[in-house]
């Protein structure tokens, strides 16, 4: 089948054109990391020419009545605004990118991509606790108190630490992911014991670690000092600026000092990151997240999530778990993202037919349909009532014989082409059973698009034979899943959607 658009981005996770690695290998994780520190450095050296300003930071301040709400501080009120549009061009679909606020946050304005699947989706994010160690131990050693009145210089310098600290933290979820690829026996007994201190001890290396803080050491003493065009360190004699980082007089001009910097790595961000690491690796195994459309308390999709995909009360722990989305494009997002493996969407609700918002997805994102599911409660209460589920996968599962089949059909819209595309089916024997019509996707080559669905497997004879003969007729032919009748098996679904040949990347 073609699809209508596939967006897809995974450069995002690709090692440097010259490294040649894989993005979870020891030599691509160690690039990242560093520069990783190389951000996170300048991006102290710029707050620390600031005082202080104590004011920024408390709640409700007088001096930012106009910008910030009663109970924010002004801080929280610039760091909420830039990840609000942040959100906007997608940064927090990242599986690299934690919000601070990832509950006030609108949905993207560009198209979704569709990351590599190269991590458990968890629910990691340690946001609180690194806004904490900045506003009380970050801060304080990285500036001079008093008040400069350089208030808004010293929060949108704030804003960048906290995002590069943020995204240096969270990059451990990587790193588990690399340690457990290497070392899956010895990780999976300790998590299924949950012996965090068992999954720190394994994970901890020392001497990586001091070979980091050495390494923060030599380039806070380069980053922070005013270099001239003549390789001159201003400050210093010829020959004391020519010594190297490390030899660096006590006596050179810095612009921060470097030791609060290593402090920094070794107090906080080190352990912050492995902090990271065994939250990921505790939710590694057997935790399989599925997003919803909600956000309705015992709507359709909450109830046929809760009904189909909550683990009994004796084997939670080890079960799915449920993500509340508030849209159907945010339920594509989670998914996408790799923060969970299976999505639930509304299909259909009362006489509307196939809702415009679930056609709009279906045509743009590649995920593929696997099950349907019906409430028979909204039935009875609103008429006819579905949700689909949607995961990544390369290929359609086995035909089972009692299969169904849902597709999108690109037509001009002329007289006679939609029976001719219909008689492909009639032909073959295939039973039609829906058809709606809804506007063509943009730039899809169609002026008409029809949502079908059919009796049968696009791999079964009758039915493989019907699409090839459509295609010559059709600006374009999406095959959004083929999949059997009746109640979805749980435990099929999940297993499908987590085993590595059907993940994409």
């Amino acid at each position: 089948s073609s699809g209508v658009s596939s967006v897809r981005d995974s450069a995002l996770f690709m090692p440097p054109p010259t490294s040649g690695s894989h993005p979870l290998s020891l030599q691509s994780i160690r690039e990242t990391l560093i520069r990783q520190e190389d951000t996170i450095i300048f991006a102290l050296i710029e707050r620390a020419q600031y005082r202080a300003n104590d004011v920024c930071y408390q709640p409700g301040a007088r001096a930012f009545a106009a910008i910030a709400g009663p109970s924010e501080s002004f801080l929280e009120s610039m760091l909420l605004e830039t990840e609000r549009m942040h959100a906007r061009v997608r940064r927090y679909t990242s599986p690299d990118e934690h919000a601070f606020f990832p509950r006030a946050l609108p949905p993207p304005s560009l198209p979704l991509l569709d990351f590599p699947a190269l991590l458990h989706p968890c629910s990691v994010n340690l946001n609180p606790q690194i806004l904490e160690v900045y506003l009380h131990k970050v801060l304080p050693a990285v500036t001079q108190p008093g008040d400069d009145t350089q208030h808004g210089s010293s929060v949108v310098a704030d804003v960048a630490v906290l995002q590069a600290i943020s995204k240096r933290v969270h990059y451990g979820l990587f790193v588990a992911e690399s340690k457990f690829r290497a070392k899956p026996e010895e990780y999976t007994a300790l998590i299924r014991g949950n012996d965090e201190e068992g999954i720190m001890r394994l994970l901890t290396n020392t001497a990586v670690e001091e070979r980091v803080l050495r390494r923060v050491r030599r380039k806070a003493f380069t980053f922070g000092q005013d270099i001239e065009a003549d390789e001159s360190v201003l400050g210093l004699s010829e020959a004391e600026s020519r010594c190297g980082a490390a030899e660096v007089p006590a006596s050179a001009p810095l612009k921060l000092d470097p030791e609060a910097i290593v402090r920094l790595y070794h107090d906080f961000i080190i352990p912050l990151t492995k902090e990271a690491e065994v939250a990921y690796l505790l939710q590694r195994l057997g935790n399989t997240r599925v997003a919803f459309h909600g956000p309705v308390e015992n709507g359709p999709c909450h109830r046929l999530a809760v009904r189909h995909f909550e683990p009994p009360p004796a084997t939670a722990s080890s079960g799915s778990k449920l993500i509340e989305c508030e849209s159907a494009l945010d339920v594509y997002e989670a998914v996408l993202s790799n923060r969970a493996f299976l999505g639930i969407v509304l299909l259909e609700q009362a006489d509307l037919g196939v809702l415009p918002a679930a056609k709009q997805l279906f045509a743009q994102y590649p995920l593929q349909i696997v099950a349907e599911l019906s409430d028979a409660a909204a039935d009875r209460a609103a008429g006819r009532t579905r949700c689909v589920v949607v995961c990544k996968r390369n290929a359609l599962p086995p035909p089972t014989g009692r299969d169904k089949t849902m597709l999108l059909l690109g037509l001009l819209d002329a007289p006679g082409n939609l029976a001719a595309a219909l008689t492909s089916f009639t032909t073959h024997g295939v039973n039609v059973s829906y058809i709606q019509s809804s506007a063509a996707p943009p730039g899809s080559g169609a002026q008409v698009a029809f949502f079908i669905e059919l009796a049968g497997h696009a791999r079964d004879t009758a039915v493989a034979h019907a699409l090839a003969e459509l295609q010559p007729l059709a600006a374009f032919v999406k095959v959004l899943g083929s999949f059997a009748c009746g109640a979805p098996d749980r435990d099929a679904l999940l297993g499908a959607a987590t085993s590595p040949s059907s993940m994409r990347g």
